[in-house]
């Protein structure tokens, strides 16, 4: 048995990183309907569509990228779990352009949901500072962000694939980083905590410019306080975004990179199982979304009971103005 063929055996051999492949696979069969479904009822719900178009243009990209990430890996893992059970170590021909092709779209879906936080900083900055004028109009804003966010993940996939070789290459299995060479992938990793750290900020300043602009318009009209409270719901839904975000990128990478330093020490099979088990991107997207779609449906109850509350309200005055009309005119006669 030659080289290659060892190299092989051990993978397919390694019952951790079959459980791995597996596990990942699970919860990217899980997330890709979620997604679908979610991306349905962004367009078609009775609140969502409520939420300007360059809002949810953004929202859907960020829920594309989950999907394709969810698809190169359904693709990826089926292949290597098939190849591990069926066939003979020496009978599997490894592939780097199938490798190349699926684990790009793996990538670059990663990529393309942790560019969301820079579109939506624009989108509620520009609809923060132009309220009144900002509702169903600037469309053309939300289409150059939409083209924006997938060049942005270009950068990082630009520095990881740089270096990559196509001819005369043997990769018994599809990765993008080295085992012990963290360079490219910590440069990366700094360059998306950094984006993190800013996006967090700015989205806790815009939260407070539209709550205490909410506090100010108390006595505007029905429909400016219902704007309010739409542009309020957003921020919230944001602010659950970004916290998430922040939490799974800092623990994702800092272990992604400890994996990395630590990989010379142990067998590669190991690193490649423990690799995947990291990689919770598909959990993260599962958890996040149901958490939204959640926050949602408690802001739309809590919005209907206030709405409900000012009409009353509204209501109650207008017949004491009345009564009062009616009595000063008995009064006079």
């Amino acid at each position: 048995m030659n080289s290659n063929c060892s190299v092989l055996l051990a993978y397919s051999s390694s019952i951790l990183l079959k459980l791995s492949i597996s596990y990942s696979l699970l919860f990217s069969c899980i997330g890709l309907p979620l997604f679908m479904w979610a991306s349905v009822k962004l367009w078609t719900g009775f609140y969502t569509r409520r939420f300007h178009r360059n809002f949810r243009l953004i929202i859907q990209v960020h829920l594309f990228g989950f999907m394709l990430h969810c698809s190169g890996r359904i693709v990826l893992h089926s292949l290597d779990l098939f190849n591990y059970i069926f066939l003979q170590p020496c009978d599997m021909i490894p592939n780097i352009y199938r490798c190349f092709i699926f684990r790009l779209m793996y990538n670059w879906g990663f990529w393309i949901t942790h560019c969301t936080a820079i579109s939506l900083i624009i989108e509620r900055y520009a609809a923060t500072r132009l309220m009144g004028k900002y509702e169903n109009k600037f469309n053309w804003l939300g289409i150059c962000l939409v083209l924006a966010q997938p060049c942005l993940a270009g950068v990082p996939l630009f520095f990881a694939y740089i270096n990559i070789r196509f001819d005369g290459v043997f990769m018994p299995y599809c990765s993008v980083y080295n085992p012990g060479s963290p360079t490219i992938a910590n440069f990366n990793s700094g360059v998306a905590i950094g984006c993190q750290i800013v996006a967090r900020i700015l989205f806790g300043f815009l939260f407070t410019v539209n709550k205490n602009r909410r506090i100010r318009m108390q006595t505007s009209s029905l429909s400016t306080r219902f704007q309010l409270e739409e542009n309020k719901m957003t921020m919230q839904c944001l602010s659950i975004y970004a916290n998430l975000s922040s939490v799974f990128l800092f623990v994702q990478i800092f272990s992604f990179s400890y994996l990395l330093s630590i990989s010379p020490d142990m067998p590669t099979e190991n690193y490649l199982a423990w690799m995947e088990f990291n990689q919770q991107f598909p959990a993260y997207g599962i958890f996040s979304v149901l958490l939204i779609v959640y926050k949602i449906r408690l802001l739309r109850s809590k919005i209907n009971t206030n709405l409900n509350q000012q009409v009353h309200l509204n209501e109650t005055e207008t017949y004491f103005g009345i009564l009062e009309m009616q009595i000063r005119n008995i009064e006079r006669h």
